[in-house]
């Protein structure tokens, strides 16, 4: 269904409720694009734009441009953003491993990326980042990665664990901590390790090729000096209190495709100073504090929200500062968009629990819609029958038509997430019928009797019609034929064509033949006829 048309909908159908307020699987989903961004499907063999919105498989190719960035999530919560002039292969991603844990590997052909990796739960699993010259082992943290040629990387939080190629010893580094190198690594402490901004300076330095490690060093440190400095004059534009923090977002904070982003800066000299961000009852953040010497200094932290997680309810998100006897919070109002896939990412539930052919109804439960809103479409044949506006879970009751139908329930909600459900419903209402048997009630053939050596054989057609009001045969369960109380035909379902019938029947001589005819409809009603046959 087109969105704009189900927003329409939806908008026309809430009208009505015054009272309501509104195979292969994709391994992860585009959050935003900016400039020039595609992707390489293999099985396309060619490279196409890649817009918000998309998912994306694994064995992609994706790249960016000048200018450019994608930023995608991986269903575990991971976040990977791919800086401009990149060029990454999702080789792996959660693929089971044979240890019983989930293999996820990015290739990085060239440029960098910045990543949030959640901590894996799995302690078998493993998340690498492999580039021309060395492989980078992480189980969560947050930072860059890249290198073409020279390998780089840096690190907020969490820990890295790197090995070279063709070498069998591991460097690893920690929050605070950027390692680079071509043959070899080193590892130097900086202030603006893992800082996005920051690894785009770095890569710049690094790309030259003439200088030596020690000059690399040198402007490295000179490079992270120099971020510091314009962090501070970026912080200093804000007036901070000598221990405290002020929040730079926006408010209301609408939150969509890049989840919660809140950003602003602090100043402190407690070393034992926290400051952190809550969010409904679902988050609360580690300490956003990282230097209590007194001068200003941003911070930046970004929260998923979703349905899944439970945070796509909270109204509002708390900073809260405690440090040199001194406890300050903040509240940002929260816009969340219910509406966006990276939001509402829970598709649907439907179900057919139950149905009566008689009182010609069925009852529809629809589930995962509790704080969303949507439409639910029905169908029979394949021709639409009704439309309703769902904003709870809730279960639906739905009139059934005449006959045996194939009725379809699909239920779409407001951020395009569908489901459907299909099963063929029979409606048969209590409808009085009669069999009519042709002749009189009571017949008396005078059959001469055969010659000798002749088989006396009386034989004579039972002829009769049933009259029901839909003129339907498909609508009865049920004809039978008995004769002195045998069965002489029996018919069920599928086997019954027609509504009249002509039956052979051997009389027997000198007796009563009793003929009984019983028809049962699908809605349990029967209907009888009796005949007699006398041979004389």
């Amino acid at each position: 269904m087109d969105s704009s048309k189900l927003i329409f909908r939806m908008a026309t159908a809430l009208a009505l409720l015054p009272a309501l307020a509104f195979s292969a699987p994709a391994v992860g989903k585009v959050r935003s694009t900016l400039g020039n961004v595609d992707r390489w499907k293999v099985k396309l063999n060619n490279w196409a734009q890649l817009w918000t919105g998309a998912k994306v498989y694994q064995s992609d190719l994706v790249r960016t441009g000048v200018e450019s960035e994608v930023v995608f999530a991986l269903p575990d919560g991971s976040s990977i953003a791919i800086a401009e002039n990149t060029e990454i292969e999702l080789s792996q991603l959660l693929e089971p491993n044979d240890e019983g844990g989930f293999e996820t590997k990015i290739d990085i052909h060239k440029g960098f990326i910045n990543f949030a990796v959640r901590k894996q739960k799995n302690k078998k699993s493993n998340f690498k980042f492999k580039t021309g010259t060395a492989t980078a082992s992480i189980r969560g943290t947050e930072g860059f990665v890249g290198g073409e040629g020279v390998f780089f990387a840096g690190l907020k939080t969490g820990k890295l664990e790197i090995t070279p190629d063709g070498s069998d010893r591991m460097v690893s580094i920690g929050a605070g901590e950027t390692t680079f190198g071509r043959d070899s690594l080193v590892v130097v402490k900086l202030s603006s390790s893992g800082e996005a901004r920051f690894a785009k300076r770095l890569e710049k330095i690094l790309a030259d090729k003439s200088k030596s490690m020690d000059d690399l060093v040198r402007e490295v440190r000179q490079a992270d000096t120099e971020f510091q400095e314009q962090l501070k004059k970026e912080a200093s534009a804000v007036v901070l209190p000598e221990n405290g923090f002020a929040v730079t977002s926006s408010s209301p904070l609408k939150v969509c495709e890049q989840g919660l982003v809140v950003e602003g800066s602090y100043r402190t000299s407690d070393e034992n100073a926290t400051l952190t961000l809550q969010v409904g009852k679902g988050f609360t953040s580690n300490n956003l504090i990282h230097a209590a010497d007194g001068n200003p200094h941003s911070f930046s932290q970004q929260v998923v929200v979703n349905d899944e997680n439970g945070l796509w309810t909270a109204d509002k998100a708390t900073l809260t500062f405690t440090g040199a006897g001194v406890t300050t919070s903040k509240s940002i109002d929260l816009k969340v968009n219910r509406a966006c896939p990276e939001v509402n990412t829970k598709a649907p539930t439907v179900a057919v629990v139950s149905y009566d052919s008689l009182r010609c109804s069925a009852n529809v439960s629809i589930n995962e819609m509790q704080n969303d809103a949507g439409i639910m479409v029905v169908t029979a044949d394949g021709s639409p029958m009704s439309e309703d506006a769902v904003t709870k879970n809730t279960q639906k009751r739905i009139k059934l038509k005449p006959g045996q139908h194939e009725y379809t329930v699909n239920v779409e909600d407001q951020a395009g997430n569908k489901v459907e459900v299909s099963r063929a419903m029979g409606c048969y209402p209590v409808k009085r019928f009669n069999v009519e048997i042709l002749g009189k009630a009571k017949e008396v053939l005078k059959v001469p009797p055969p010659p000798k050596d002749v088989a006396d054989r009386i034989m004579q057609s039972l002829q009769f019609r049933i009259r029901v009001p839909d003129n339907n045969p498909e609508n009865l369960y049920k004809v039978v034929v008995k004769q002195n109380g045998k069965v002489v035909l029996q018919e069920l379902l599928s086997q019954i064509h027609s509504l009249d019938y002509q039956i052979p029947l051997e009389l027997s001589r000198g007796g009563v033949n009793h003929i009984d005819v019983e028809v049962t409809h699908k809605s349990g009603y029967t209907a009888k006829a009796k005949k007699v046959y006398e041979v004389r």
